[in-house]
């Protein structure tokens, strides 16, 4: 479909992206609440601009899901060996569907034990981290979530891909009622390697710094990085991050770790087999709400009266994304055309409604 002067349309209102991908979930044979939880997943990673997380992902997830590589209505199989501890057999869900259920038990238990913590074993691509966290927020708590990922980074001094990008996410409650929380979420890589799949998708270059080829040479060609790896943030604190968090995500709870973590793009052998762990801390439990937010205020408007470097600004880690999330709410989610590609082919694979674009 294009408009009268011959362009495809690239905007979509968020309802409509949502119900387009929960069709989608639900033609491959998810549940219809697991079906609603991975569409909420992807399509808030697009609403806060990390489109690389979003639903140039649903393809993905599909076509997993239909070849029996992800589940797509697993057993979820609980074990709580203490009172603020949780552990979940995720039995190959997808991961949006896993890491709602993990931050979900994290804040219960918070919320009767004062901190929860959650560790889940063999589960999928979880979209965007920040969504979870975030969801933790809005129930009053503190909350921090890790997960591994297949394997991106070099160990420090090596050449070949053995660590995830493994991402982190921390969000906190906002210092007024109304307030978006701060929210932290990146990964321990240069860059995330979405960004590097979109330059891929898109023929597009990356930026020096960000990859070294499969020989360990620096590469700004974006098919060499994704056969080569991603450079570790901070050279070696990078790397001790990510290692950390294969401890956290994979160890503790049992999934495959390093290069045993299969691609969900390249590597149809077998489930990707991933592993998340989530920490929710209950402010109510900690502090009155008050003094918790004149202590969070005075931080965070302390920051922004800093004086800012010539041509710069101050910005609080989180506020881009919900300036984003507010711009895209009412005009509408762009899509690159590789995306919009996708859905396309999607629709008529699996027969459902296409998508109705926004009018120009």
């Amino acid at each position: 479909m294009t408009d009268a002067a011959g362009v495809a349309p690239s905007l979509v209102e968020a309802t409509e992206l949502e119900r387009f991908a929960t069709a989608v979930m639900e033609a491959v044979g998810l549940p219809a609440a697991d079906a609603r939880t991975v569409a909420w997943a992807l399509v808030t990673a697009n609403l806060e601009g990390i489109d690389t997380h979003g639903v140039s992902r649903l393809a993905l997830y599909a076509r997993r899901v239909r070849a029996g590589l992800a589940a797509a209505r697993p057993r979820l199989r609980w074990r709580r060996p203490a009172p603020a501890v949780a552990l979940l057999d995720a039995d190959n869900a997808l991961g949006p569907v896993a890491a709602v259920a993990a931050m979900d038990e994290a804040v219960r238990l918070a919320r009767s034990q004062g901190s929860g913590m959650v560790a889940v074993a063999h589960t999928n691509h979880a979209a965007a981290l920040s969504a979870y966290v975030e969801r933790a927020a809005e129930a009053d708590c503190l909350a921090l979530m890790v997960c591994n990922t297949p394997p991106a980074m070099p160990p420090w001094g090596g050449r070949r891909a053995f660590l995830g990008t493994n991402p982190l996410a921390f969000a906190a409650p906002g210092a007024a009622p109304g307030e978006p929380p701060v929210v932290v979420d990146m990964a321990t890589t240069v860059v995330a390697r979405g960004n590097i799949i979109m330059a891929a998708r898109e023929g597009r270059s990356i930026p020096e710094g960000w990859a070294v080829d499969a020989e360990g040479r620096p590469t700004t060609d974006a098919q060499a990085a994704l056969a080569g790896a991603v450079l570790p943030m901070a050279g070696p604190k990078g790397y001790a991050l990510a290692l950390m968090i294969e401890i956290l995500s994979a160890i503790v709870p049992g999934s495959s770790w390093g290069p045993h973590v299969r691609s969900p793009y390249e590597d149809w052998t077998g489930p990707t087999d991933a592993g998340l762990w989530c920490l929710a801390l209950s402010l109510p439990a900690l502090m009155p709400q008050e003094i918790y937010r004149q202590r969070l205020g005075s931080l965070l408007e302390a920051l922004r009266q800093e004086p800012a470097a010539p041509g710069e600004e101050i910005r609080l880690p989180g506020e881009r994304r919900a300036a984003m999330r507010r711009q895209r709410l009412v005009q509408g989610i762009p899509l690159d055309p590789a995306t919009r590609a996708e859905l396309a082919a999607l629709s008529t694979e699996l027969g459902i409604r296409p998508l109705v674009w926004r009018a120009p």
